[in-house]
């Protein structure tokens, strides 16, 4: 309720004292509303491919953005800029809602990956790779990537981008290149890890404060181990085993080469994150879960794989199973708290990915999303 009326009373600061971002010879950015209530609601309880749906603690549609969150700015009608010019518009706009943690720009003059490309690269960021990662991804320009290549009907679960490593982005920047169409699927999804941290069972908060969260992974040397899951090749970007190794041991990580050249890899990481004095959930012990693999549209339940040889799996951080039950609860909280909506072409969503989850529902046809990640700021 307080961060709501500080919002209420920060827009009504804004709209009487606050010009446009820049001035007459600059790149503009106007905030605007949006009304949600227009887009058809998309389902989550039941909802084919989506680990966990059949729970009743998970709402029957994925709710529409509420007020503020995120806020939503527009270009002003004022002339032509380049890219760069845009990123300082840019700025000025994400670094005002810092508090509430994802800005959407809708509707960017960024026709190209290259338009965008420019743009992120001029936002005064420390650019990140993303080396580890566990999505199978392409680069396509400087520092920019394709989103996940996850199959299209699945729906991927609300995390942290890489809070199961070590090294991971503060900031995540998405830019839809391709939208899903109308009423097909694909919602962005949305969730601020301080309601779901409020929201959980205090006992499943103290346990994973206590044990913290392992993450085991598994990957072929080559080839496609399981419908499009990455090898270690792709996934490292190397031939090098000494690469690998290098880069494991650097993150403190445990390992083992199998016989076929495969590599396993684990190692424990907490479930929360101390960020600007205040405790995060910043965990994957859902979507890094084996269960996970059980929904996809091509997984075979007559020839079930093992954990430990799935491309990923989660545990307490003393190697013991999370139980079902509380992977369905963590859930159950997540999708409660969980906003969404379709993007639409030319969007850019700037998140802050300490504070926000992101995921994506199962989608038909096409749509294309690239991404920019950020350690901090330079």
């Amino acid at each position: 309720i307080i961060r709501s009326s500080i919002y209420h009373l920060k827009r009504v600061y804004s709209a009487c004292f606050r010009r446009p971002f820049g001035s007459k010879a600059a790149a503009n950015l106007l905030e605007t509303s949006v009304d949600w209530s227009s887009q058809p609601p998309a389902r989550l309880r039941g909802r084919p491919f989506l680990v966990g749906s059949d729970s009743p603690g998970v709402p029957e549609f994925l709710q529409p953005p509420r007020e503020g969150f995120p806020p939503v700015y527009v270009p002003a009608e004022n002339g032509e800029f380049s890219p760069e010019e845009w990123a300082v518009a840019v700025r000025e706009a994400t670094r005002d809602e810092v508090g509430v943690g994802a800005v959407l720009i809708r509707g960017m003059p960024l026709r190209t990956a290259k338009d965008f490309s420019r743009c992120v690269n001029s936002l005064a960021l420390k650019p990140m790779s993303y080396e580890g990662g566990a999505a199978k991804r392409e680069n396509v320009e400087s520092n920019v990537d394709t989103a996940s290549y996850e199959h299209p009907l699945m729906s991927i679960e609300p995390h942290n981008e890489m809070s199961y490593a070590r090294y991971y982005p503060e900031k995540i920047i998405f830019y839809c290149q391709q939208p899903a169409d109308p009423g097909q699927g694909g919602e962005t999804v949305m969730v601020d890890v301080r309601e779901i941290l409020r929201n959980l069972d205090s006992a499943v908060v103290d346990k994973f404060r206590k044990l913290g969260i392992r993450y085991h992974r598994y990957m072929p040397e080559r080839g496609d181990f399981f419908h499009g899951y990455n090898s270690w090749k792709e996934t490292f970007r190397t031939e090098s085993r000494d690469d690998v190794e290098k880069y494991m041991t650097s993150q403190e990580m445990t390992w083992q080469w199998g016989e076929d050249g495969s590599i396993s890899w684990w190692y424990n990481l907490p479930a929360m994150k101390l960020y600007k004095g205040e405790w995060l959930w910043f965990c994957q012990p859902t979507l890094g879960n084996a269960d996970f693999i059980t929904t996809h549209p091509d997984y075979d339940s007559t020839r079930p794989i093992p954990p430990h040889l799935c491309p990923f799996n989660s545990q307490y951080g003393d190697g013991s199973d999370i139980e079902p039950e509380v992977l369905q609860h963590i859930r159950d909280v997540t999708w409660q708290a969980a906003v969404g909506f379709q993007m639409k072409r030319r969007d850019v969503l700037v998140l802050n990915n300490m504070y926000i989850q992101h995921g994506r529902l199962g989608y038909t046809g096409d749509r294309k999303l690239l991404v920019y990640l950020a350690e901090s700021s330079v």
